[in-house]
């Protein structure tokens, strides 16, 4: 049989990129936020959790997608997701009750996002096991990178044609984008692998867990948790920092412009970080995020200056950006990549959880506060703890038996 050329890998990474680029305008939902709560009276809590619930979908079905990719391979997968991407934002246009816009929004765009996020990473980690957190990284780029193109162009096209027809031209827009780049997919061929250098190999591949083995061990169990945590932190910020920002006397434009800055660092900080922790490990690089994570979340509410608030947005997007790198590298690391496509489905099921109780949680807060204030304070105290327990508890799991055996 005659193998791939390595540059092949290549072209699967930026279907991958396109994918998860149209995907990521997830993260720009504070810029929707505003407009369909004024138009309807709904508190800022029930409108954010139409967001929750596309992230809580999303992180469900990423296990679905895991299994549909094994059974019909990851184009077709991306392919139905791209389909229902495009349905549940064009029938989010139709909106005039919240049940309609947690349906269609956050349920069918929802599972047409996990549908099509999990064959685009995953694609891309088999193709270079060698580079997992960099390629993770990369690919992932867009997620956080598409909010900040999304979020200045959602701005623009709701002032021009409202945030109906911008989710209309959305959905058609993202169907396309999305099942063209998913024809670029395609696994590794049986025999194909690089050049790996055995002194760079951090994995435990020779130990492949089927996903039951996987959720019995203290180290899925710890991933999960912690990832949680760290969703919980990030997103109670990320999903209010534009009403944040006009609350605090900026115009539109100033939030959307804090709302770009953390979503470029979003995307830089899954390339940056994925690669940091290829050199340093997924438990060093997890433990200091974490620890940045806290000190923005708790700088966030005092500053009073612009270009402060901007650098601290900016903070909070590199930090989030590369939990979203490390935790699937981690996952690669200590579970194997045989059923990467499905374990890390289920652990991703612990930053669904985090994404659905942060919006939700941040927007309660100020319903009930008429401020940020101890929201964001709150993050930063999840962020400090989840950095003890990554500390502490985060090791493969091979190494955790072997450590109690000679206990």
């Amino acid at each position: 049989m005659k193998l791939p050329k390595p540059s092949r890998r290549w072209l699967v990474v930026a279907g991958g990129i396109i994918i998860i680029l149209c995907l990521g305008v997830a993260y720009a939902w504070g810029v929707f936020l505003l407009p369909i709560a004024e138009e309807f009276g709904w508190s800022r809590a029930e409108t954010s959790l139409a967001q929750s619930i596309l992230i809580f979908v999303f992180s469900t079905f990423m296990v679905v997608g895991g299994l549909l990719e094994k059974r019909i391979g990851p184009r077709l997968t991306a392919s139905i997701g791209g389909a229902l991407v495009c349905l549940g934002w064009i029938l989010a246009y139709k909106t005039q009750s919240k049940l309609w816009l947690y349906c269609t929004y956050g349920g069918i765009a929802g599972i047409g996002t996990g549908l099509g996020y999990l064959p685009a990473v995953s694609s891309g980690v088999k193709w270079f096991p060698d580079k997992k957190g960099m390629i993770t990284g990369i690919i992932i780029f867009g997620f956080g990178f598409g909010s900040a193109i999304f979020a200045r162009l959602s701005t623009m096209f709701i002032e021009m044609i409202g945030w109906r027809h911008t989710m209309l031209l959305y959905g058609a827009s993202f169907g396309a984008l999305i099942i063209g780049a998913a024809q670029l997919l395609k696994p590794p061929p049986k025999g194909w692998e690089p050049v790996v250098a055995a002194a760079n190999a951090q994995s435990n591949e020779s130990f492949d867990f089927k996903p039951f083995e996987m959720i019995k061990t203290g180290s899925f169990m710890i991933l999960f948790i912690t990832y949680l945590m760290s969703m919980v932190a990030g997103m109670m910020t990320i999903g209010h920092i534009n009403a944040f920002a006009q609350d605090a006397g900026y115009d539109a434009n100033q939030a959307a412009t804090a709302l770009i800055i953390l979503a470029i660092a979003n995307g830089l900080g899954r390339v940056i970080f994925g690669a940091v922790s290829d050199k340093i490990g997924r438990k060093n690089t997890l433990v200091l995020l974490f620890i940045l994570t806290a000190g923005s979340k708790f700088l966030l509410p005092s500053i009073s200056e612009l270009s402060a608030a901007y650098a601290i947005a900016g903070l909070i997007g590199l930090c989030f950006g590369g939990f979203l790198a490390v935790y699937p590298a981690a996952t690669g690391d200590f579970f194997g990549m045989k059923n990467f496509g499905v374990n890390y489905g289920i652990v991703f099921i612990g930053y669904g959880c985090g994404c659905f109780i942060g919006p939700w949680l941040g927007g309660l807060v100020y319903d009930s506060m008429g401020s940020y204030q101890i929201a964001f304070k709150s993050a930063a105290g999840v962020a400090v703890a989840g950095a003890v327990l990554t500390y502490l508890f985060v090791k493969p799991p091979v190494q955790a038996v072997q450590e109690e055996s000679i206990n």
